[in-house]
């Protein structure tokens, strides 16, 4: 082609020529109706093929000689006046020409079905748009002539029209690209490809024989085509499929059919061809697709494989100025005979032991290892002599000079001689102590924070579960009331990391809704720590006491007082709400969850004893527990008996 001339080689203008009056005759084989020359027109598909392959500035002669193709098809088989065949040829080249403008978007590069993105572009602007324009001039001109109604021949124009560009444009590129590509097929894959044809022909020919009630089954062959073989094998069997129903379809001027059903048969038959085109395409795209993605990803597999054998290189590098940096190393270092006796032994690695270089070197590395853990030098030292590993890391304690336990994470690089045994180990040990105790650390916190967790669920249930027996008309408000209190207990614990608690703080928390009355209430004591049990039990009976004394006590009029005074006295813990100046006092009728809150569960919790005092003067309740049951570790041991 020579394309600085803008006229394309004279050979292949001609066997442009060929195909697109080839194309033609195979469009009126197809499907024939009587009274319409042609219902599938395959040689828009050849022609935009052409255009979306070759530049641009030659697209006149491809244009100009399939208008020679089209005036020779209509002197062969339609004989239309020369206006009428102009008219048509100037429909079908202004529909083509804007389908291939539209999808060559960059006029240097070719179209190429590459990414199912392309195939949807193609659909829409080649199938739907394209045949519009087309059907909609030449339907026109047939009105205007007087051949035709419009609405007629526009349905017929449009699905001949995409049906023949949907078999001959993906065929005709894939052809094209194989043949300027010289891409093949192997033998294999020619025998599977005729396999795949003969499957797909029978199939037709089985399927249109039964009156095509199981055509939904024939886009298979072509599925399987598109992904084995992508866009060729799925052009190539759209084109099989076009001839069998082609074949099946000259019986049809022997059947007793109206004109107008057998329009109707034929457009099943060309529909049936464009969903089963448009599947094979769609697949044949996602196909690709992945393909190319596999590509991709195998291509970014090679870089980082060569990425990382930089990388080696680089550490093969260093370890050739190893011994320049040896003493300046900010981790510990040591040189490993092969007798397992320390050659050489950096600064670093001996504090981190807490021992001298020089009672270092010379000793076997085992003599400094955790009894637990000398099996791992014996299993290492298999992989270096038996396996012919050359590095390995692991984790493991080692001894400093006071028996005590370091962690250190162990690098270690063989070096061979030229026969491949061991002429020395590179060990780079790294104190990793302090991570090992976060690790332990964190995994009894997690633990902890579980059981704390449940107990506090637990509490929850009893709380609703006792509330709801006691106070069923005003549950919600009860529940709400109490759940607040035990919230106020869990964001003191909180804020002092579930440890202990000042028990000031607690019954100040749990008094912050009386701010009004404030100034009524005393608190003396001495400072005393809680553990979580005792501050969550002694906070919901300060809340209970609060709100007894707010509804019915001395915080209920103007006037009354309320003193909590607590003390230590003999190895025991006191602690006493006492209220006066209030309205008379009388024993509750009934006894609810309150009264369970106040002398049960704040008993039970510290292992001690409540009293309840109704004196007409004022409510007193008093508790007493020993001071082992403010000990964390009692509180704890009750918690998870608890829990």
């Amino acid at each position: 082609m020579n394309v600085s001339s803008g006229k394309p080689a004279s050979a292949k203008l001609l066997v442009f020529y060929v195909v697109y009056v080839a194309s033609m005759a195979f469009g009126r084989w197809v499907l024939a109706i009587p009274d319409i020359p042609i219902v599938v027109w395959p040689p828009n598909g050849v022609l935009l093929a052409i255009l979306l392959t070759q530049p641009k500035q030659i697209w006149p002669w491809w244009v100009g000689f399939a208008a020679l193709g089209e005036l020779t098809g209509n002197a062969i088989w339609f004989h239309n006046p020369v206006g009428w065949a102009l008219a048509y040829i100037a429909a079908n080249a202004m529909a083509v020409v804007l389908a291939a403008s539209l999808l060559r978007t960059n006029s240097r590069i070719s179209f190429r079905f590459d990414r199912l993105s392309h195939v949807l572009k193609f659909l829409v602007i080649c199938v739907l748009l394209a045949p519009g324009v087309s059907a909609t001039l030449g339907s026109a001109i047939d009105a205007f002539v007087g051949k035709n109604p419009f609405t007629t021949t526009w349905p017929l124009w449009w699905l001949g029209d995409a049906t023949g560009i949907l078999i001959a444009t993906p065929l005709v590129v894939s052809f094209m690209n194989a043949w300027n590509e010289k891409a093949w097929p192997q033998p294999m894959k020619f025998i599977e490809a005729a396999a795949i044809a003969v499957v797909l022909s029978l199939l037709s020919a089985w399927v249109l024989s039964r009156g095509a009630t199981y055509a939904f089954i024939l886009p298979m062959p072509i599925i399987w085509a598109a992904l084995r073989f992508e866009f060729r094998g799925a052009s190539f069997a759209v084109l099989v499929l076009t001839i069998a129903i082609a074949v099946h379809a000259q019986n049809f001027e022997h059947l007793p059919l109206s004109i107008a059903d057998l329009v109707a048969l034929q457009s099943k038959l060309k529909a049936l061809i464009l969903v089963a085109a448009t599947i094979g395409l769609i697949v044949a795209g996602v196909a690709r697709q992945q393909k190319q993605a596999l590509e991709d990803l195998a291509l970014a597999n090679d870089r980082l494989e060569e990425r990382v054998a930089e990388r080696t290189h680089a550490i093969e590098a260093a370890e050739r100025r190893f011994k320049a940096t040896f003493e300046n190393a900010g981790v510990g270092m040591s040189i490993v005979g092969p007798d397992g006796k320390l050659l050489r032994v950096n600064d670093s690695l001996a504090r981190m032991l807490g021992r001298d270089v020089k009672e270092m070197e010379g000793h076997g590395i085992e003599e400094f290892t955790h009894p637990d853990d000398r099996a791992l030098i014996e299993v290492a030292w298999a992989k270096l002599t038996a396996d012919g590993m050359d590095e390995y890391e692991q984790e493991k304690r080692y001894l400093d000079k006071a028996e005590k336990a370091v962690w250190g994470h162990t690098t270690v690089s063989c070096v061979r001689h030229e026969d491949g045994t061991i002429a020395y180990l590179i060990k780079v040990i790294q104190d990793i102590t302090e991570r090992k105790r976060s690790e332990a650390l964190r995994q009894l916190l997690m633990r902890e924070v579980n059981h704390r967790s449940k107990n506090l669920l637990a509490l929850v249930q009893v709380i609703a579960r006792q509330t709801a027996k006691h106070s069923s008309d005003n549950f919600l408000d009860k529940l709400n009331e109490r759940l607040q209190a035990l919230a106020a207990n869990q964001d003191i614990l909180v804020h002092n990391e579930w440890t202990r608690v000042a028990l000031s703080d607690l019954v100040a928390g749990q008094l912050t809704h009386f701010e009004a009355v404030a100034d009524r209430v005393h608190l003396s004591g001495p400072p005393i720590l809680l553990p979580p049990a005792a501050a969550q039990a002694l906070g919901m009976a300060v809340h209970e006491l609060a709100t007894n004394a707010g509804k019915y006590g001395s915080l209920s009029n103007e006037d009354g007082q309320v003193d909590i005074s607590w003390a230590v006295e003999n190895e025991s813990f006191h602690i006493i709400w006492r209220e006066c100046g209030g309205p008379p006092v009388a024993p509750p009728e009934r006894k609810g969850f309150g009264t369970t809150v106040l002398q049960k569960m704040a008993a039970s919790t510290m292992s001690g004893e409540v009293s309840l005092d109704y004196s007409p003067k004022g409510f007193v309740w008093e508790l007493s527990c020993p001071m082992t049951s403010l000990q964390e570790s009692n509180s704890d041991d009750r918690r998870g008996a608890t829990g």
